[in-house]
């Protein structure tokens, strides 16, 4: 029991507690729905109450007028005169003045006749001469501090007024205490609710309490196991979507840094032991020309195992890095690229012709810019020397899509070679750039994060070559 008291005491107390804040919530509800009832309640006994005590203010009027009448019609029978015109007349008998002079002193009564005032009780305020018009209403009349409702009545051909009334706080009072008694059921009502609301709702939640024990379980470790939809109530669904999506991700994001780990140490062990081959074999080296031979298959073979580094390292990142959209001018991006590689091109004297509709995409800059640096590089390194690389850019409006052409002079490629030149590491056989076999699976996977993808086919006007096509999604033509 007492675990228990402290598991409620800690949740309650529990900064943003799911639990505390439905029952704070459930019971804000509660509390307007008890005072909206007791206040409406109050309305209905307050209406009530007045209703019945004018009855009674209705009723006095018209025993009192009643009375009158029998004492008039006895003096007709004696003879007398009906009218009340002396002082001593008897208006009322003894009877009744003994009943009325006890009266209760939070009632008060008055008989006027023509305007003069001839009876009245020890309670209750001074009043003026009632009106005509006064006739068979009621109105407050508030005299040192107190509040009086009286009801008017004219008898007996209007020369006989009767005012009767009583003091409103007597209605007040009567209706708190009718309110208290109805208020005090409510509340023990109210706390067994609020009981049963806080066991509803641990109940309720009992769910997320296993769903949070079941993801727990994993430990933070892989493999994740995929929480099962099934088993929980469908107001989670959207959340074990989420998490399965993050255990898949988290998943994919190990497997890619094992892959990259893998694909390092069995790429690198080669020209690593290659290079330390060289570096053993200048050691022994003697003769100056050898020597100087010796360093600078060393230094091709450095800068092979940087260029190797630099190629994984992207890879990787393709896989990690978020960047975000802008708009890119794919004449001016192309034109910072062809500017990178303008030494090589000069050495090779290749003619590079851009050709085309310029276009504007909005896309990732960095997967664009790798895109396209490894299909125009791809090109220029398998173009015979001398020879021409040419770029064409075109825009289709049907599909909403734009295309990138390049268009070498090199040797080409089989169909059996193009279904394999994107896989990592995959050389043609007519290789001679002596490349790592990277470039287009680099230049694929950035295609892929931009919506767009790469196509391989031979040239179409009969000449000897390939061209590689990137089709990329248009979202803002020039």
């Amino acid at each position: 029991m007492n675990r228990r008291f402290s598991n409620i005491l800690r949740l309650l107390l529990t900064p943003k507690s799911l639990s505390r804040g439905l029952f704070a919530r459930m019971t804000l509800v509660m509390f307007v729905a008890v005072l909206a009832i007791l206040g409406i309640a109050r309305t209905a006994v307050r209406a009530e109450v007045d209703q019945i005590f004018d009855q009674q203010l209705v009723l006095g009027a018209n025993l009192l007028v009643n009375l009158m009448g029998e004492e008039l019609t006895d003096i007709r029978k004696e003879g007398g005169n009906p009218v009340m015109e002396v002082d001593d007349m008897p208006v009322l008998s003894s009877e009744d003045r003994q009943a009325f002079d006890a009266y209760a002193d939070w009632r008060m009564f008055r008989i006027w006749y023509r305007g003069e005032l001839r009876l009245k009780s020890d309670t209750g305020p001074s009043l003026a001469v009632p009106k005509a018009e006064d006739a068979s209403t009621f109105h407050v009349v508030k005299r040192d501090g107190q509040a009086w409702r009286i009801y008017t009545l004219a008898a007996i051909g209007g020369d006989v007024t009767v005012q009767v009334g009583e003091r409103l706080a007597v209605r007040g009072e009567l209706v708190r205490n009718i309110a208290l008694e109805l208020a005090a059921p409510f509340v023990g009502i109210a706390i067994v609710l609020l009981v049963l609301i806080w066991v509803s709702l641990r109940s309720g939640l009992r769910d997320l309490d296993g769903f949070s024990a079941r993801l727990a379980e994993q430990r933070g470790r892989p493999p994740f196991t995929s929480v099962r939809s099934e088993d929980w109530p469908a107001e989670l669904d959207q959340l074990t979507s989420v998490i399965n999506s993050l255990f898949r991700r988290i998943e994919d994001s190990l497997q890619h840094e094992r892959t990259f780990t893998e694909m390092a140490a069995h790429q690198l062990r080669t020209p690593l032991a290659a290079l330390s081959l060289e570096a053993q074999l200048c050691a022994r080296i003697d003769d100056p020309a050898e020597l100087k031979t010796r360093l600078t298959a060393l230094n091709a073979a450095t800068t092979r195992i940087a260029k190797l580094a630099d190629q994984l390292l992207v890879l990787a990142r393709l896989g990690a890095v978020e960047d975000r959209d802008v708009d890119i001018s794919l004449h001016g991006l192309i034109g910072q690229l062809l500017a990178e590689v303008a030494p090589v091109i000069a050495q090779r004297r290749i003619d590079v012709a851009l050709e085309g509709e310029n276009f504007t995409v909005k896309a990732a800059e960095t997967a664009l810019r790798l895109t396209l640096s490894n299909l125009i590089e791809n090109a220029l390194f398998y173009t015979d020397a001398g020879s021409e690389v040419v770029i064409h850019l075109a825009v289709d409006p049907v599909t909403q899509a734009g295309t990138v052409e390049v268009r070498d002079r090199g040797p080409g490629m089989s169909p059996a070679d193009r279904a394999q030149a994107f896989n990592r590491f995959w050389r043609a056989p007519t290789n001679k750039s002596n490349g790592s076999g990277l470039g287009l699976a680099i230049a694929r996977d950035a295609a892929q994060r931009l919506g767009g993808r790469i196509n391989l086919r031979d040239r179409e006007d009969g000449l000897v070559g390939l061209v590689a096509v990137l089709t990329l999604p248009l979202r803002f033509p020039n």
